[in-house]
């Protein structure tokens, strides 16, 4: 990347004072990822040769020679000047480097100059003229590594846990690979600093996920030739909260992937280790036999994440966590009060963290852990299939839409059992309530989602009063229009990444 300062970003950079913290973070992350910071030579020294100031002239002088001259610069064009007027010496040194991005020659321009910012307007480059805090938002979004967070979990260096390696939770991996082997090869995590993912309770590790990027060289996948996400190590403790646990990491890996670029998650499992490869087929990790170093066959279970590589036709679990949003796909918004909201959705953006997340009786609540999720409501819409996409209305407190998911199954349920072990570990509700729910009501809407994740922006209640479908003020399963989702997906609500096209 190119990025083009005017005089007043280097003087806030070099001059004499202290250094604004966002004029030094968008210079050390420019540069750690070897953006190009340039200046015009025609420009910046032009601006510095009329300060009146001889010695912090020589001073902005002597400094700029760390940056880098643009070479080969475009001649400024009679066309372009007539175009943004150039009356005066600096409207001639604002078009010159107006110019080198209208031709393509560099990719962005910073500057704080408000009268630049309007001329770019005028040739319709404002998106390529920012200022310094755009700029750095910029930088910010393509280059920091995003970590995906959860209440319940921890995410670190593995050096914070090593005091915790002799425990009895690695028992079963040792015996996998064998003593010596498996500490051997934790130490080296430590010296390399692997980062993962735990979840200690009582100062106890329950659950650990450490995970690696690797090149082509490391990973030797079969027909992938670029770098791929290893999930060296994901144990869950033989606990009654536990068993869902599988499934917040994998979540988390996904959405990691996304957010560095990475195309290819992938682990490896025993054979012995069906459940787990149950849950990694579901979600349409596809497998590959090997023989470890051991002897042992081992099975390398990889997920592919380039959306533009899935060919099957609806949206199925296989090609979570993106989906379709085509004509034939329903869309409805589903209201769910604030207590259930907390408890489901367990990681959105707007549930306030309480000192209680880390506790057992948090961590206890499973529905907020899954992918699947159930929701049960007096509902008596019918119309719901396979599929639709559902955004989740958080009523009364907040008020926005936020998660968004695919409903996966939707039936009507008037016995208790049945009830019960369609929606175990997976809603809200304990089974006494929901007894005492189906004996008033007679029978219950039960709708079975996977979570996809959350709104880029959620849609708050003055968006929602704009929108013809919501004019029953989403008191009930309400079906979105088409014309309403395209104006929100327009606006950008939706976070196209997901998205299959």
């Amino acid at each position: 990347m190119k990025i083009l300062i005017d005089t007043n970003i280097l003087i806030q950079l070099e001059d004499n004072r202290v250094i604004d913290k966002k004029f030094a973070s968008f210079y050390q992350l420019a540069v750690s990822n070897n953006c190009k910071v340039i200046y015009h030579s025609e420009a910046i020294p032009n601006d510095i040769s009329r300060d009146t100031n001889q010695e912090r002239k020589d001073i902005i002088k002597s400094k700029l020679q760390k940056y880098e001259n643009l070479a080969n610069f475009a001649k400024t064009t009679d066309d372009f000047n007539a175009q943004l007027g150039a009356s005066r010496i600096n409207d001639r040194i604002d078009n010159i480097q107006l110019f080198q991005l209208y031709k393509g020659y560099v990719d962005y321009f910073v500057t704080e100059d408000k009268g630049i910012h309007t001329k770019a307007k005028r040739i319709n480059l404002e998106d390529k003229v920012l200022d310094i805090s755009k700029m750095l938002s910029l930088l910010e979004e393509q280059f920091t590594i995003k970590v995906p967070q959860h209440p319940i979990l921890k995410e670190h260096s593995i050096r914070e846990i090593e005091d915790k390696f002799s425990s009895s939770f690695f028992d079963s991996l040792r015996e996998d690979y064998g003593n010596e082997d498996f500490n051997n090869w934790l130490q080296k995590c430590v010296q390399k600093d692997r980062k993962c993912y735990s979840l200690i309770v009582d100062n106890q590790l329950q659950a650990l996920l450490i995970y690696n990027i690797e090149n082509v060289e490391d990973h030797r996948l079969p027909d992938v030739y670029e770098k791929a996400l290893k999930i060296c190590t994901l144990k869950v403790a033989d606990t009654a909260f536990g068993i869902k646990l599988g499934e917040l990491f994998l979540n988390k890996m996904f959405e990691y992937c996304i957010n560095q670029k990475i195309n290819y998650l992938y682990l490896t499992v025993y054979e012995k280790q069906t459940q787990l490869k149950e849950l990694l087929s579901k979600f349409g990790f596809y497998e590959n036999t090997f023989i470890n170093k051991q002897g042992l066959s081992e099975v390398q279970k990889i997920k592919c994440l380039d959306k533009g590589k899935i060919t099957i036709q609806e949206n199925s679990a296989v090609i979570h966590p993106f989906y379709y949003d085509n004509v034939p796909v329903s869309k409805y918004a589903i209201p769910i009060q604030p207590q259930y909201y907390s408890t489901l959705f367990k990681d959105g953006k707007f549930r306030e963290r309480t000192l209680f997340d880390g506790l057992d009786d948090s961590i206890r609540e499973i529905q907020g852990n899954t992918i699947v999720k159930a929701y049960i409501s007096n509902s008596k819409n019918k119309k719901l299939k396979e599929g639709d996409l559902l955004f989740f209305y958080a009523s009364q407190d907040n008020k926005s839409i936020e998660p968004i998911g695919i409903l996966e199954t939707c039936q009507i349920v008037n016995h208790i059992d049945e009830l019960w072990g369609l929606v175990c570990r997976k809603t809200v509700f304990p089974k006494e309530q929901l007894s005492a729910m189906l004996q008033e009501k007679g029978k219950l809407h039960v709708i079975t989602f996977r979570l996809i994740g959350y709104l880029k922006t959620p849609i708050g209640l003055t968006k929602i009063n704009e929108l013809q479908s919501f004019k029953n003020k989403i008191q009930t399963i309400t079906k979105i229009s088409e014309n309403d989702y395209n104006r929100l997906k327009d606006e950008k609500y939706f976070d196209r990444r997901y998205i299959v096209d």
